[in-house]
């Protein structure tokens, strides 16, 4: 069969030594998910009040942070464990409290196309709120997460209030967009436009000596996101390397030439501002 996204590839090239940015993953875990076996009721719902208060849809509603933190029962994933599955009903939301989560669709073949990146403060599953139907995609954990599961029985409050109702709505367009242009880059793009494009997306911090891109924790997984196989993927990174483009140190590529990268990543113009 397939194998799963998140299976711990290490590939040999780009080379063995310089693509050690593979090599960490099973030591990284989200923030914040150890257990807390001894907390009482009212010790979590304050740790959970505290850490909700960094997602968007809830930032600055007390009643509502209240509620949810009330109400919401906390899940701890290990790593690759299922959060939900595609067809599965949407009869929760889940907020993410630490680590990550990817969605992800397969092809016929069990191909995996990852879809999107849930990190800590950000919601998935956030259609159950407007229109509950059946999942899309499935989601895993990329690493240890902590998820707090808010079922549609305690969605009453927060779809009564304003606010929050306007702030769902954005996020729902704000997805759609992100969709929209997943879709141009990985059916309209070529690998090399695409892998440009994503680590340009990646800059962590810019440095004398160049820029540095965060990538996920395998070759497996960037290349899931990228609609790519991974040999594929691994023999761009080296034509790039060998060329001098990039260099790959630790867990970060280095980025030696900005305004190239650009050049291949073939964005489009910045669009004149609406008056």
């Amino acid at each position: 069969g397939a194998s799963h996204p998140f299976a711990a590839h290490v590939p040999t090239d780009c080379s063995a030594a310089s693509m050690s940015y593979l090599a960490g993953a099973a030591d990284q875990s989200g923030e914040g998910a150890g257990m807390h076996s001894n907390e009482s009721t009212e010790d979590r719902c304050s740790r959970h009040y505290t850490l909700l208060q960094r997602c968007p849809l809830l930032h600055g509603l007390p009643d509502l942070l209240r509620h949810v933190a009330t109400h919401a029962s906390e899940r701890r994933l290990r790593d690759k464990d299922v959060l939900f599955l595609k067809h599965d009903p949407e009869d929760f939301i889940g907020l993410v409290l630490g680590g990550h989560l990817y969605t992800v669709l397969y092809g016929p073949d069990g191909r995996e196309l990852i879809v999107n990146d849930i990190r800590p403060g950000e919601v998935i599953g956030e259609t159950a709120l407007i229109q509950p139907n059946r999942r899309e995609t499935s989601a895993y954990a990329s690493g240890a997460a902590s998820v707090l599961i808010l079922h549609r029985r305690h969605f009453a409050p927060l779809i009564a209030d304003t606010e929050f109702l306007n702030r769902a709505l954005a996020l729902l367009c704000s997805r759609l967009r992100e969709a929209s242009g997943f879709v141009e880059r990985v059916c309209l793009h070529r690998l090399e436009s695409r892998l440009a494009r994503h680590l340009l997306a990646s800059l962590a911090s810019e440095q004398p000596e160049g820029a540095c891109a965060t990538l996920p924790t395998n070759q497996s997984i960037l290349a899931a996101m990228l609609n790519a196989s991974r040999p594929k993927l691994n023999a761009q990174l080296q034509i790039w390397k060998r060329e001098g483009l990039i260099s790959c140190r630790n867990d970060r590529i280095l980025i030696n030439d900005l305004g190239r990268l650009r050049r291949k990543a073939e964005l489009p113009a910045a669009p004149l501002s609406p008056r």
